[in-house]
């Protein structure tokens, strides 16, 4: 099958995928919601390639209580030519007194304001070209609140949806302290790595300094099997400010963000956080897999420069630079909200590598939500 003639198939089934759900929706005994995307996109390194995909999510809203909250969602996707489908999230929330346990497939994030959070209990990524991605698990979740925002989050995670092995649970606990201008926190993971184990312990803080916002986190890693450790590093800024506003037009906002981050020893890199066994919950958000490209190096520099043409469109430029070999990324990307639940956007990507070569691609995406 060629390209044109599985972009002519999956926009007929997305048609009448629409056409289902806006039937759906006009019965009120039936509640559902979600997205649909379709995408596209060229690549070239040695040669032109052309790609197309879609996706689709959708949850049903199920009866809850002050205390039951349960959730269900599916979703499936087309790619080469595969259509896989799939539970996203599936599990019971019960909450009593400002606490709550979760049990089932579930979303798991310990954010702090990084792009890249290597404390996450997986790999963390928020507004990465706007991109956030948050960890799953199969496991339970409780959370327990200490009052005035503080709070503790104890997790257990299997690595298979339907089945429980003792030498491949995962644990992690995170203790959060936030104070008056300030957000710190404690966390703590032992997870399965493949064959071997790896636990991570650290803190991570956020901090206003004036008109600055200030983060990072320091972390210790070991592999337990092979006995290799390493300590991590990692600062950021963000930052805002307007531009013309003498010009007669208004002024427009700009922000950067900036972040480092780096392995001391030189043992460990980023790379073994893509190797978690962590359980079957996917990611909240759709990746273009930016976010894993200079990710096997020991530091990373990341740049994120954005603004807002108007109140319906985002345009930013994304940076990112290994420093031993000089690898770079240079990002920009585009998204509009068009209206009646339809968003587009536009990326774009050029790499170069230790070698001096140099690879490019562009991709664009039309979203659906209802």
């Amino acid at each position: 099958m060629n390209f044109q003639s599985k972009v002519k198939i999956f926009l007929i089934v997305f048609i009448l995928l629409l056409t289902l759900i806006v039937n759906l929706k006009s019965v009120k005994a039936v509640e559902i919601g979600g997205e649909l995307e379709i995408g596209s996109g060229l690549s070239y390194s040695d040669d032109l390639k052309a790609e197309f995909y879609g996706q689709g999510e959708f949850e049903l809203f199920l009866p809850q209580s002050s205390i039951v909250e349960p959730r269900l969602v599916f979703q499936t996707s087309l790619a080469d030519d595969r259509v896989n489908s799939d539970i996203k999230y599936m599990y019971i929330r019960h909450r009593k007194d400002g606490n709550h346990l979760t049990v089932g497939r579930q979303p798991v994030s310990w954010s702090y304001g990084a792009m890249i959070n290597l404390l996450d209990y997986g790999l963390g990524i928020d507004g990465l070209a706007d991109e956030t991605i948050r960890p799953g698990i199969d496991g339970l979740r409780y959370h327990y609140s200490l009052g005035e925002g503080r709070n503790i989050q104890l997790v257990t995670s299997f690595s298979e949806f339907s089945r429980v092995e003792l030498d491949e649970l995962g644990y992690g606990g995170r203790l959060r302290l936030p104070g008056s201008g300030y957000d710190l926190s404690f966390n703590l993971a032992y997870q399965p790595l493949g064959k071997d184990n790896l636990l991570r312990t650290g803190m991570t803080y956020n901090k206003d300094i004036g008109d600055i916002g200030t983060y990072g986190s320091l972390g210790y890693f070991y592999k337990q099997d092979r006995e290799i450790d390493d300590i991590m590093l990692q600062l950021g800024m963000d930052y805002s400010w307007i531009v013309g506003g003498d010009n007669g037009y208004g002024g427009r906002q700009l922000i950067l963000q900036a972040e480092y981050f780096r392995f001391l020893k030189n043992n460990l890199n980023a790379s073994i956080m893509s190797k978690l066994m962590i359980g079957g919950g996917e990611a909240e958000g759709a990746g273009s897999g930016l976010e894993t490209v200079l990710l096997s190096n020991r530091d990373l520099l990341t740049l994120n420069l954005s603004t807002s043409l108007d109140y319906f469109s985002d345009l930013g430029l994304l940076l990112m630079i290994e420093t031993k070999d000089c690898k770079t990324v240079l990002a920009p990307y585009y998204s509009s909200d068009l209206g009646g639940g339809l968003e587009m956007s536009i990326d774009a990507m050029v790499l170069r590598d230790s070698g001096g070569d140099f690879y490019s691609g562009i991709s664009s995406s039309l979203s659906y939500y209802f």
